[in-house]
């Protein structure tokens, strides 16, 4: 009997674990807690909806976040990581730094522009109807330079509340609420497919680019140099500013 329940705890113990530390679940817990945050909102001026998963062009698109609001559509992505964030604008990677060990990502402040895109084709709105936010949890320490809002989770709702300017009526609300929901796939066959064309896309970014071969534009990856040491870039530079630390 003794050795059953050493058996079950340390199954436990192994599960907490695999569960701690997989990105995929780290992610649902920091959209969990920005959409906790975001709930509230007054309910009268800010409408919320979370984890958005609409067909474009050229195949599926997740968002986090979508605020729709008189002051305009906030697209929200959150980024559940710990440990020395540094990026630009600009460009295409950012690094976050652990105990000295760095991690590239790419720019969540491009990826979030894809998500506008979409929502700009789908409702037929103009860019400035739209605010790019990005929040990190409190785990990470940010050392980004950017025009793009990029926060903490908890100054989130206070950075909304700082737009004043209407862009949207009530009844406009509501109209785009709507059509957001009747865009939004609720089914699991078509959100397992999403995800797992995402792992497909980032398996294969990885593979070009350990055969030297940008996964921008085609070009070959040189070595180059800076004050902060040596990296890949693009061959085609200027014209393509992929590069890899």
């Amino acid at each position: 009997m003794e050795i059953i329940l050493i058996i079950i705890a340390l199954f436990f113990l192994m599960s907490c674990f695999v569960n701690s530390s997989n990105p995929d679940i780290i992610g649902k817990k920091g959209e969990g807690k920005v959409s906790k945050i975001l709930s509230y909102l007054p309910k009268d001026k800010y409408i919320v909806i979370n984890d958005i998963l609409i067909e474009y062009e050229h195949g599926t698109i997740q968002i986090d976040h979508v605020v729709v609001s008189m002051y305009g559509i906030f697209v929200i992505e959150t980024k559940n990581y710990k440990g020395w964030i540094f990026g630009c604008e600009k460009s295409n990677m950012w690094v976050k730094n652990v105990f000295g060990k760095k991690y590239y990502f790419y720019n969540p402040i491009k990826q979030n522009r894809s998500h506008i895109l979409a929502l700009m084709y789908k409702l037929a709105l103009s860019d400035k109807k739209f605010n790019s936010v990005i929040v990190f949890s409190s785990r990470a320490a940010l050392k980004v330079h950017t025009e793009t809002p990029v926060i903490y989770f908890q100054e989130l709702n206070q950075l909304i509340k700082k737009y004043t300017e209407q862009k949207f009526s009530f009844e406009q609300m509501n109209e785009i609420v709507k059509k957001i929901n009747t865009l939004n796939i609720n089914t699991s066959k078509m959100r397992k497919k999403h995800n797992e064309d995402v792992k497909e896309r980032i398996r294969y970014k990885n593979e070009i680019v350990m055969l030297g071969i940008c996964p921008e534009c085609g070009g070959k990856l040189v070595p180059r140099y800076s004050r902060y040491g040596e990296f890949a870039g693009c061959s085609n530079f200027p014209d393509c500013k992929y590069i890899r630390h």
